[in-house]
C-alpha cells in the first residue's frame, strides 16, 4: 500500500468546522421547538426563547469539548484503525487532547490525527518538523511541543487542576515522558535528513 505524504498540514479541517457550526446553530433550535411542543400550546416566542437558552448551554458544551480536544473523539478512534494498514513502522505513539502522534524513527516519518481534523491520518517526513522542545510548569502542566509546517502542535503529558511541581512523582514522570518524545522526534528528523541526503524516499 503506497501512501503519499500530506502536502499541507491541516490542523482544523473544514468538515470539523461545518459539524461544529451545524450543531451550534441547529441543535438549539431543535431542542427549543421540541420542549415547546411537549409543553403544549405551541408558541413561536416561547420556542425561540427556549432555543436561546439551549443555544447558550450547547455552545458552552461545545467550547468545553473543543478545549479538551474530545468533541469528535469517536471519529479519532475510527481513524486510528487505519494506521496499522499504512506502510510505516510507527514504533512510538502518543495521544493527548490535541490528537494522536505516530513516529517512525527508522524511516523518519510521522503520522498525525488532529483532534480538530479527525477524519484523516496526515503523513509527513520528519524533516518538516522544527522547534522540538519540552515545556510546562507547575501551574500550566507539562507537555512537548513542535512545529509542523510552521504550525505549533502542543501535546500535554500532564494536565491537572492542581499545582504539580517538577519534583513530585507525577511532575517528574510527565517531564520524562515529554523529554522522551522530544528525543524520538529529533531522532526521526535526523533519519529523514539522512534518507534525503542519501537519495532515499
Amino acid at each position: 500500500m503506497e501512501t503519499r505524504e500530506t502536502e499541507r498540514f491541516v490542523r482544523i479541517g473544514r468538515s470539523y468546522l461545518l459539524i461544529v457550526l451545524g450543531i451550534a446553530l441547529i441543535l438549539p433550535l431543535v431542542i427549543g421547538f421540541v420542549i415547546t411542543f411537549v409543553m403544549g400550546d405551541f408558541d413561536l416566542t416561547v420556542a425561540l426563547t427556549m432555543s436561546a437558552v439551549a443555544a447558550f448551554v450547547v455552545r458552552l458544551w461545545i467550547l468545553m469539548s473543543i478545549a479538551w480536544g474530545g468533541f469528535l473523539g469517536h471519529f479519532v478512534k475510527k481513524t486510528k484503525k487505519q494506521v496499522p494498514d499504512l506502510p510505516y513502522h510507527f514504533n512510538s505513539s502518543f495521544e493527548s487532547r490535541g490528537g494522536v502522534l505516530y513516529i517512525d524513527t527508522e524511516q523518519g516519518m510521522i503520522g498525525f490525527i488532529s483532534a480538530y481534523n479527525p477524519f484523516e491520518v496526515q503523513i509527513f517526513s520528519a524533516s518538516r518538523i522544527d522547534s522540538i522542545r519540552s515545556a510546562g510548569s507547575a501551574m500550566s502542566g507539562y507537555r512537548f511541543e513542535f512545529r509542523l509546517d510552521g504550525k505549533k502542535i502542543s501535546m500535554p503529558t500532564l494536565i491537572s487542576n492542581k499545582i504539580i511541581t517538577a519534583k513530585s512523582r507525577e511532575g517528574a514522570e510527565a517531564i520524562s515522558k515529554a523529554d522522551t518524545f522530544v528525543a524520538l522526534l529529533a531522532e526521526a528528523k535526523m533519519s529523514a535528513g539522512s534518507r534525503r541526503a542519501g537519495g532515499g524516499r
